[in-house]
């Protein structure tokens, strides 16, 4: 009798430990909508990572910020997971701010989520940004026709209301100019940039905008 009550007791054990598990959740980011096979007309933020002159060519880095449901978000409860940033991370505790939840802290604040308009999620980084996702990399050709427009103003770091226009070449003489420089540039690879394409799919327009940590 003693036996069974053992046995007894450690099934139920087990049955207990796989129901905790089979009703714990894992969250992963929303798919993102950018198809890098298929560009034309489309936006998208990026990174810049250099120009190379053999080729006559940019080396663009598109990314997305990582963003989650609304509604998965609402619904996540202590023993649940969250995928973000290439790991999965168990959620130990959580909490909400006092501004109709806007702001979700997870593990005493390690992770946070802040809501957008449509009541999704974006994940943030350390550094009060978003965490990014990378969604591809590409060369793009450089057309005499592509137009940076720069929101900063270079000396200063500070924002412009409205952009200078550089042409294609003025783009490329200021991207080896920084590579040449020891000195610190604001550069288009801080996640202070997005790239549009035109109808065929080829980079048309870089826009460089303000952000706080550049």
């Amino acid at each position: 009798m003693k036996k069974l009550s053992i046995t007894f007791f450690l099934i139920l054990s087990l049955l207990l430990t796989l129901c905790s598990s089979a009703s714990a959740d894992v969250i992963t980011a929303m798919a993102i909508e950018i198809n890098p096979e298929h560009l034309e007309k489309t936006a998208s933020y990026a990174r810049i990572l250099g120009y190379n002159a053999d080729s006559n060519t940019l080396t663009v880095e598109l990314i997305a910020p990582e963003r989650f449901s609304g509604e998965e978000v609402v619904a996540l409860k202590e023993g649940d997971s969250i995928y973000t940033d290439g790991h999965e991370v168990l959620i130990e505790s959580m909490s909400y701010d006092d501004d109709w939840c806007s702001t979700v802290f997870i593990n005493d604040g390690d992770i946070l989520l802040y809501q957008d308009r449509s009541g999704d999620y974006t994940m943030m980084s350390d550094e009060d940004d978003c965490v990014w996702n990378t969604v591809a990399l590409i060369e793009c050709p450089v057309k005499d026709s592509l137009l940076f427009l720069d929101y900063v103003e270079e000396e200063t770091g500070n924002a412009l209301e409205l952009p200078v226009i550089y042409t294609a070449q003025e783009l490329i003489a200021q991207l080896l100019e920084e590579e040449a420089s020891e000195f610190f540039t604001i550069g288009l690879s801080t996640n202070n940039v997005y790239v549009l394409f035109d109808e065929a799919g080829q980079l048309a327009v870089i826009h460089r905008f303000y952000v706080p940590w550049q």
